[in-house]
């Protein structure tokens, strides 16, 4: 029964922890995104960190709101380009959304530095929901990171 305590609160504090912000990634078993194609390259990630999500209302009365993400992560080589695709968001109120974030490599004709590189990725979408539980953004089977969109 301590051991399920103990265990249950490392948990805890793994998810708390990666709020907002990773320096590490969060390796976890993660169902594919349906309707979006899944990457059958591995995640080149290395760390992923600063990453923000807010919501602003566009204007007129349309209803619908814009999802800004920004973040940064760190890449084995320079040269990648970021490829972004919305997944479907669940039913749950306010609803969850889940973003898969990829990287194209560079071409292979092309010469490219070998040096872990810092990339700062943004994206914007349009949505409808005026807020979200949480934004799970994912690499491939790799959560990068969990967070709350503000307005």
């Amino acid at each position: 029964m301590f051991n399920v305590k103990l265990m249950s609160l490392i948990g805890m504090a793994g998810l708390l922890s990666g709020c907002g912000s990773t320096g590490s990634i969060q390796e976890a078993p993660l169902k594919p995104i349906e309707g979006v194609a899944a990457s059958t390259a591995p995640c080149p990630v290395i760390a992923s960190r600063d990453w923000r999500a807010r919501l602003t209302r566009q204007g007129g009365a349309s209803g619908k709101y814009t999802l800004t993400i920004d973040g940064e992560v760190e890449l084995p080589t320079q040269g990648f380009t970021p490829v972004w695709q919305v997944g479907l968001s669940d039913r749950a109120n306010p609803p969850n959304l889940q973003i898969l974030l990829s990287f194209d490599p560079p071409p292979e004709d092309e010469m490219v530095m070998q040096v872990v590189s810092l990339y700062r990725v943004h994206h914007s979408v349009e949505v409808s929901s005026p807020r979200y539980r949480e934004i799970l953004i994912r690499c491939g089977t790799t959560a990068l990171v969990r967070m709350p969109a503000r307005s």
